[in-house]
């Protein structure tokens, strides 16, 4: 049996299905080179399930490639329609670890969405657990 190409499979919306999608984003969390983490990045942006893209968010924490990962996180944070998505970017900046992260995951403490406050909160519990 050959191996799928999870690199096509995590973009491709028109032949596979959300869970196919999503079991994309698992197997490139664990290839993470910079080009795994910007289909992580680009899926985050545009697939059009919010499952799926948060799902996305969550590998893209678990890469351990802050510098790829960020931007994209943080454009999820400030954008995506779904607080579904928006909770798990915040999160998975935490996973990245970066002290340098806080002050934006700050922003959102007194967020009016009370899950985005709370995920804040919990997000600047984890990077200051780990310490980075």
């Amino acid at each position: 049996m050959s191996v799928p190409n999870w690199r096509a499979i995590a973009l491709d919306t028109k032949n596979y299905n959300q869970e196919w999608r999503i079991q994309a984003a698992f197997h490139l969390e664990n290839q993470p080179d910079d080009e795994a983490v910007h289909i992580l990045g680009k899926g985050l942006k545009t697939d059009p399930s919010p499952i799926v893209r948060h799902e996305f968010a969550f590998s893209l924490g678990e890469t351990a490639h802050p510098k790829i990962a960020a931007p994209y996180l943080m454009e999820a944070v400030e954008h995506d329609p779904n607080i579904f998505v928006r909770h798990e970017a915040v999160l998975a900046l935490a996973t990245l670890g970066k002290e340098e992260f806080i002050s934006f995951i700050a922003r959102f403490i007194n967020d009016p969405e009370p899950e985005m406050a709370e995920s804040a909160q919990i997000a600047l519990q984890r990077i200051k657990q780990t310490g980075h």
